[in-house]
């Protein structure tokens, strides 16, 4: 575990001179906390990345294009930049092939739905900027890292809604909206809240401690 080291996809943004990477700094704390190295991906070639690195944290941001699922450009879905869209889709498949453990959070986890054949609800309500409920399958990864009934952060308007090609809902708010996914052979986990602001000695939005999920990170699958 003390050697791994993790790439954490970034943001991008529009500078006065050039376009500019960004991500929070909780997500390499997150993972510093349980030995762990985190690094900001910048760009470069995905199967290389793949090879190189131990695992991929999907971080959080914008909105997904509608076009990558079949949805509609409404006036609820924004920000969303099709470059970032492509390299992540890119970085998923590289480390798929590799066998190689994939956290996706928030944004993450609709990008992981999205690359296999799934959907998204593109704007539900009572999820942004709130603190909820969420209940695991009992038997799942996510209940065997986090535990079955926890209360979470929530800062997202879009969800999952058709599950992607071999993967599972593994958590549920109390609507029903679809709060994890894991992938049904490869080591994938997709969370809708962040737990990289539900850490100790970093940042908790409540008490629930989720210092544990991101060792998911450290698992090792062969490779079909």
């Amino acid at each position: 575990m003390q050697n791994s080291v993790i790439l954490i996809t970034t943001a991008i943004e529009s500078g006065t001179r050039s376009a500019q990477r960004k991500t929070s700094v909780l997500y390499a704390k997150s993972l510093e906390q349980i030995g762990l190295t985190g690094v900001l991906y910048t760009g470069g070639d995905a199967q290389s990345l793949a090879q190189f690195f131990d695992g991929l944290l999907l971080s959080g941001g914008g909105d997904l294009s509608p076009a990558l699922y079949g949805g509609c450009a409404e006036a609820s879905v924004s920000e969303f930049d099709s470059m970032r869209d492509a390299e992540e889709l890119a970085l998923i498949d590289a480390f798929c092939a590799h066998a190689k453990p994939i956290l996706g959070i928030c944004r993450g986890i609709q990008a992981l739905n999205v690359f296999f054949g799934g959907t998204l609800f593109a704007d539900i309500p009572n999820h942004n900027a709130v603190t909820h409920r969420i209940t695991t399958a009992p038997h799942s990864q996510t209940a065997a890292l986090i535990g079955t009934d926890f209360e979470a952060n929530s800062y997202h308007h879009q969800a999952v809604d058709r599950l992607g090609h071999h993967l599972h809902a593994s958590a549920w708010a109390p609507d029903g909206t679809i709060e994890a996914l894991e992938h049904d052979t490869l080591p994938i986990l997709g969370v809708q809240w962040h737990p990289e602001r539900m850490t100790a000695h970093s940042c908790m939005d409540t008490p629930a401690d989720h210092t544990s999920l991101f060792t998911y990170l450290t698992r090792r699958t062969p490779k079909p």
